[in-house]
């Protein structure tokens, strides 16, 4: 008797827990990365083991490492590329919301600067002006 191996799809497509669909593909994006920061994590923890047993580390060792200037520009540009591409499909779709609707991409932000409260200093500003 042999074993039948799992559905890797959902009948019917993949279910929606949120009235509006864009929240339920954040969640999706976050419970994906949740997934593998905690895969990563453990990886690493075992690394961190298996390397202190050997005598390759010291334990802390890693905690206490600090990269050299151009190792920290390399990491900072793969970090941009990670978050670019962790956005990208909300990025495309807030370009292609623009596209169709040109007038609303421009009126959020008429909008947020009237609604701002004034300091104290621009009040006193305005007052003199006057």
């Amino acid at each position: 008797m042999s074993r039948q191996p799992m559905r890797r799809t959902i009948r019917g497509g993949r279910p929606y827990f949120f009235a509006d669909p864009a929240i339920d593909k954040v969640l999706n994006m976050v419970v994906v990365l949740a997934s593998e920061v905690w895969t990563l994590r453990e990886r690493l923890m075992a690394m961190e083991a298996i390397q202190v047993t050997r005598g390759g580390l010291k334990a802390g060792e890693i905690d206490r490492f600090e990269f050299k200037p151009e190792d920290e520009a390399n990491l900072s540009a793969q970090r941009k590329e990670y978050i670019d591409s962790l956005f990208r499909v909300l990025a495309e779709q807030v370009d292609e919301a623009r596209r169709s609707k040109p007038a609303l991409s421009a009126a959020p932000a008429k909008a947020q600067k009237s609604k701002a409260p004034k300091s104290k200093a621009s009040k006193a500003t305005a007052r003199k002006k006057k």
